[in-house]
């Protein structure tokens, strides 16, 4: 039997999130566009290396944000104790105060130069995203998609602004801007909508808290139920980022640059699918395990033709690269190779990884990503011993990703029709789409790519598109 996973609430709540994700996939454009020709390739190198150590600073959240995610997950806001989450809402924020003290004390002393500027900002960004985190798990659980929504509308405004006010400074008052300017307003405009969250959070922050030792193991146990997920997660994340990780160490600055330039072209696809993942898992902990079961193939079938119908991007970026930004044109080989693996990537964390944490099966996941890192490690190292070259490494990524989605599946599932039918979907798709990216017109290329996505669609999926349909719509 096919449950129909989305409620007309459940389904607001996505177009909330998923407006507030347009929004901020415009302000990445912006972003993503007009910072790399503000600021130059050298201090886009800088500033692309502030974001790539952003990407760890979760880990200092230690698990409690992730045991609160697992252990209150379906809650109504109305059932939370009031002076229970006081107590748990000081306690996070006072602790990761430390962190940031500590992370930025060994900045300011042992590191220099642009090093240190990283550094300490990195530290002020660790309170803000990490409370911040705080809060949105709240919202999130609780289904309070309001709040959540605002925040990141409220955050790619500020963004657009900051980023169109430097552009308008650089172009016509021919003002330098350096990376430094923009990444402490940004880390401004966090702090900013870190205070804002816990003003709006204030009944379960400010007042009367629980203070007994039992309130304390709870807390602590938060830590334990939770580090399994966080660290899941931050594997997920290294077996994502470890290649830009090794090319940010092994090659210099400018190099480093053009390589993350390429990601954040990617990013454009990931930000507009976020809102999926951000409503799924609350949906799928009222499903019960039957029929969980029964819908996965079909998820993840929709899934991968969601995505690699989104990879049409590429053809336009590859006339808009050329056009608007020609020093950075030496990113659009690295972006071809990486692309389709957002695809895949993109399932294991929306589909894949709900389905582990709804079905109890965190520390599996957990373990299969770590063994997933530890060849994603081998295999950049190998690549880069053996060409020391940086499409090496993106090529040396793309298929640890396959490796990752198929040995993370079979933990879910066995083989199945539908299954079957999802991989020979994925490998029609990478043929399709490294062919017609050869072609030299942009225009013909993704006309073709077009054509060929929907026979394949058509003549794999044809059978179960009712089942597809009637689950997402």
């Amino acid at each position: 039997m096919v449950i129909v996973m989305n409620s007309k609430t459940t389904v607001k709540n996505i177009l909330k999130v998923s407006f507030s994700n347009i929004l901020k996939l415009l302000s990445g454009v912006l972003v993503g566009f007009l910072l790399p020709k503000i600021i130059g390739v050298s201090d886009y190198g800088f500033y692309k290396t502030f974001t790539l150590y952003g990407t760890y600073v979760g880990l200092f959240a230690i698990g409690i944000t992730d045991g609160i995610y697992l252990k209150f997950g379906g809650f109504d806001y109305s059932s939370l104790d009031r002076e229970r989450f006081r107590f748990y809402s000081k306690l996070f924020i006072s602790m990761e105060l430390i962190f940031s003290a500590i992370v930025g004390l060994y900045a300011f002393i042992y590191l220099k130069g642009d090093n240190q500027f990283i550094g300490i900002s990195t530290a002020i960004f660790l309170f803000g995203n990490n409370v911040t985190g705080y809060y949105q798990i709240i919202s999130q659980i609780t289904g309070r998609f309001d709040e959540f929504s605002l925040r990141t509308i409220l955050q790619s405004l500020l963004t657009s602004v900051v980023v169109i006010a430097l552009w308008i400074l650089s172009c016509y008052f021919n003002i330098s801007i350096s990376y430094k300017i923009y990444t402490f307003l940004y880390v401004l405009i966090i702090l900013a909508l870190t205070i804002w969250y816990m003003i709006t959070y204030k009944e379960i922050t400010f007042g009367k808290s629980i203070k007994s030792f039992d309130e304390t193991k709870i807390y602590f146990k938060f830590i334990k139920i939770g580090t399994p997920l966080l660290v899941a997660n931050l594997c997920s994340t290294l077996i994502l980022t470890l290649d830009r990780q090794f090319v940010n160490v092994l090659f210099d600055t400018k190099t480093y640059a053009v390589y993350a330039f390429a990601y954040n072209m990617l990013s454009l696809i990931t930000t507009a699918l976020a809102a999926i993942s951000i409503v799924i898992y609350p949906v799928m902990k009222r499903m019960d395990n039957r029929k969980l079961m029964y819908n996965y193939p079909f998820f993840n079938a929709a899934m991968l033709v969601l995505i690699f119908g989104c990879l049409s991007i590429y053809y336009p970026l590859f006339g808009f690269i050329n056009w608007f930004l020609p020093n950075y044109r030496e990113s659009l080989p690295i972006f071809r190779v990486i692309l389709p693996g957002v695809a895949l990537s993109s399932t294991i964390s929306i589909i894949m990884h709900n389905y582990y944490k709804t079905l109890d099966n965190e520390k599996r996941f957990f373990i299969k990503s770590v063994i997933t890192l530890a060849i994603s490690g081998l295999a950049n190292y190998f690549a880069y011993m053996i060409c020391g070259t940086t499409i090496s490494i993106s090529i040396a990524s793309v298929l640890v990703t396959v490796l990752w989605y198929i040995f993370t599946e079979r933990g879910i599932a066995s083989l199945n029709k539908t299954i079957i039918k999802n991989y020979l979907f994925i490998i029609c798709m990478f043929i399709i789409f490294y062919w017609t990216t050869m072609i030299n017109n942009w225009i013909l290329g993704v006309l073709l790519y077009m054509v060929l996505f929907l026979i394949a669609v058509c003549a794999i999926y044809k059978s179960d598109y009712r089942i597809i349909k009637k689950i997402f719509f």
